[in-house]
């Protein structure tokens, strides 16, 4: 009942968040590019398993129930969602202020907030306190990396159209992933970098969900 309760909640703040960050509400349409920046494509997948993880739970004793609350997977989902909230307030909130700039809805917009932190940290907080980790071992922290590395290749294969992101003039979504402008010693520097911190950041989740232990429903 928890399980359901946190589910359906986390997808309906979800929801309200990702559409009103998404500007349909404010122009009557998505804002072009939306869905090349990690932060909205993990928002997103983050709902659909939310979504399909509040009606699993109504039935429980289904496979799919079993598949969604799988230890890997929950991980998973954890994981590749903390990663917005971290990138974001750690490394592009300061790089932008380093270099002068403001981005219009820093703390200013609901939707921001919702992507980049409130849905974030609920899901972490459901995986802590709700699932099952018993299971869970160093190929977990391997296996979530698929997620980060998919969007990664994603990102490149766009950023070779040499096409802006929609109104940003952004070729490249991150400045991280910006390979012409940081050249191949750096490129690789960065992105070895965010994948070993990746990595790392799963042992680190594995332990402190070991440290909470037993998942509360």
């Amino acid at each position: 009942m928890v399980l359901r309760l946190s589910a359906w909640g986390i997808f309906l703040l979800g929801a309200v968040g990702l559409l009103i960050h998404s500007t349909l509400l404010q122009t009557g349409h998505i804002r072009a590019g939306m869905f090349c920046f990690y932060t909205n494509l993990s928002n997103l997948l983050v709902l659909v398993y939310e979504l399909a993880l509040a009606i699993a739970a109504g039935l429980p004793h289904s496979a799919a129930l079993r598949l969604l609350t799988d230890d890997t997977l929950s991980f998973s989902m954890a994981l590749c969602t903390l990663v917005t909230h971290l990138v974001y307030q750690f490394i592009l909130v300061p790089d932008a202020k380093r270099n002068g700039k403001r981005f219009a809805d820093f703390g200013a917009s609901f939707g921001n907030l919702c992507v980049h932190y409130l849905t974030p940290l609920l899901v972490v907080a459901q995986w802590l306190l709700l699932a099952d980790k018993s299971s869970l071992g160093w190929r977990s922290a391997l296996w979530w990396l698929t997620l980060p590395l998919a969007y990664f290749a994603f990102a490149m294969l766009r950023g070779r159209s040499g096409k802006p992101i929609g109104h940003t003039h952004l070729v490249y979504p991150y400045p991280f992933l910006d390979l012409p402008r940081l050249g191949w010693r750096k490129f690789a520097g960065s992105v070895m970098g965010m994948l070993l911190s990746f990595f790392l950041l799963g042992y680190g989740m594995m332990w402190l969900g070991r440290l909470v232990g037993t998942p509360l429903a």
